[in-house]
């Protein structure tokens, strides 16, 4: 499994590998919550930040920084691990 690290135009270093549907649990895999997801996806982390990316090209490793910075602005933000997702303005939150 390839393993990338870059710097985008902000001057944040950002590592990204793939999470292949292979690797996926079996059980996960055929949740339907999943989505584009299903079949795997790039995830892309810096200090502060994490995103994944479904549909990402097969040569994503063989790329220019540049290239992984456009693959990047696409890629949907995600916690992470560790943090707790702030409540949604429907939670209710009990004292």
């Amino acid at each position: 499994m390839a393993v990338r690290d870059f710097v985008d135009d902000k001057n944040v270093k950002w590592r990204v590998w793939p999470v292949l549907g292979a690797s996926i649990h079996p059980r996960t895999a055929v949740e339907d919550y999943l989505g584009d997801y299903g079949e795997g996806w790039l995830c892309f982390e810096s200090p502060h930040e994490r995103r994944r990316l479904a549909h990402y090209p097969r040569d994503w490793d063989q790329m220019p920084d540049k290239g992984l910075c456009k693959l990047l602005s696409g890629a949907a933000i995600v916690p992470v691990r560790g943090t707790r997702t702030p409540p949604k303005p429907r939670d209710s939150i009990n004292p």
